[in-house]
């Protein structure tokens, strides 16, 4: 009887978005049910997928548990939990960003981002106790996890992993591996959206969101040692539908800046589960004896994906009046109620109403491929198709 194959979760970025991940591992743990305390040794997260990770990870000896502390977390969030949000800081952090960006004077440290998320330390510090991590890993409820960041310094995706003895780390063109005890800094410098929230510095670099150099975002989970992969994403890999009879316009900066963020959080990821398409075809075609000759350590790896069925954009913009005055302000300033430019919104619309209703839509895409997903998590099945299904999920 062959052993198992490990299964790794990958969480990808998206700011608020992540919620929607929250309402799929709902789900995941309905259908799992009490038999299994947790279905991913391997966890991997990515800006705020992240800190959803973080929190799986610290109770991996209870996934259902975990689920239920996630969902508690996202249905109490307020935008004053992640950044600050009063005139006077939007106003202060604001002209600091401007004279950062212009030139004009010699702007102080930590100016160019636009907003300030100390108040996301202070929550993590307090709602997140990692030091679980050692002791999941230590009792076997835990292979790893993965939190990824990009160095200012070298341009390179860096991935800080806790695990094992057996765990090592790796290098790869512009990305490595590094073995870490995680803390509360890997998490915001994971999380660091460049221009958005400031730098984090982790040891003798600074560092930014992880999605921005992570051009293998399945890459992490199978160094560490999964061979099947459940990847939750916080987007449309199909893209947006313009509205019929629109008249096109000029973009604004937030249409700008809610295309650049997308291309972050999706475009990598999507075009790393088309390479591993092609790969297990290839695989599929050649015979373990001929791989072996070979020299190619190569094997099939079964993915499936769970990403929205509805644009978040537009209904981010259906919650956009719950920010605070000054938030609305500045982001009305950006044309973010424009088209497109609800993408921006979308990513830092941490209100109560918005999150739960992604964790509504999340449960309800996941559930709605119940039988799908007992397939994949059920350890004894082998190959599983498809990596995409025909409308873009």
């Amino acid at each position: 009887m062959t052993t198992p194959a490990p299964t790794g979760l990958v969480l990808s970025g998206g700011g608020a978005r992540a919620a929607y991940q929250a309402g799929a591992l709902r789900a995941v743990a309905s259908i799992v049910g009490k038999r299994r305390p947790h279905p991913f040794p391997v966890i991997c997260g990515t800006s705020a997928g992240a800190i959803n990770a973080a929190g799986l990870a610290t109770h991996a000896d209870e996934f259902r548990r975990g689920v239920a502390r996630l969902l508690r977390w996202w249905r109490r969030i307020d935008v004053a939990d992640v950044y600050k949000a009063d005139f006077a800081t939007l106003s202060r952090h604001g002209i600091r960003f401007l004279a950062a960006m212009t030139g004009v004077g010699r702007p102080p440290p930590y100016a160019a981002s636009m907003l300030d998320n100390a108040p996301l330390a202070r929550l993590l510090a307090k709602v997140v106790d990692l030091d679980r991590v050692a002791w999941n890993v230590t009792d076997g409820a835990l292979a790893a996890i993965a939190v990824n960041a990009t160095s200012y310094n070298t341009g390179q995706a860096v991935t800080f992993f806790e695990g094992g003895a057996s765990q090592r780390g790796w290098s790869r063109m512009r990305r490595r591996g590094e073995p870490a005890t995680l803390t509360v800094e890997h998490l915001m410098a994971s999380t660091a959206i460049p221009f958005i929230f400031p730098a984090v510095r982790v040891g003798n670099d600074y560092y930014m969101d992880g999605s921005v150099r992570q051009i293998t975002p399945l890459s992490p989970a199978l160094h560490l040692g999964a061979r099947r992969i459940l990847v939750i994403a916080v987007g449309q890999f199909s893209g947006q539908r313009p509205s019929q009879g629109t008249v096109p316009t000029y973009p604004s900066f937030a249409q700008i800046a809610g295309h650049a963020l997308s291309s972050i959080f999706l475009d990598n990821l999507g075009a790393d589960l088309e390479r591993l398409a092609q790969m297990n075809r290839v695989v599929g075609l050649l015979s373990p004896l001929r791989l072996s000759r070979n020299g190619l350590a190569l094997a099939h790896v079964d993915a499936m994906v769970l990403a929205p069925s509805r644009d978040i954009g537009p209904l981010a913009l259906e919650y956009a009046e719950r920010l605070p005055a000054g938030v609305r302000t500045l982001l009305r300033g950006f044309g973010s109620t424009r088209g497109t430019g609800a993408n921006l919104v979308s990513y830092l619309l941490f209100d109560r109403g918005f999150c739960r209703a992604l964790l509504a839509l999340g449960y309800a895409d996941a559930m709605a491929r119940r039988d799908e997903l007992a397939a994949f998590l059920d350890e004894a099945q082998a190959r599983f198709l498809p990596v995409f299904l025909a409308d873009g999920r």
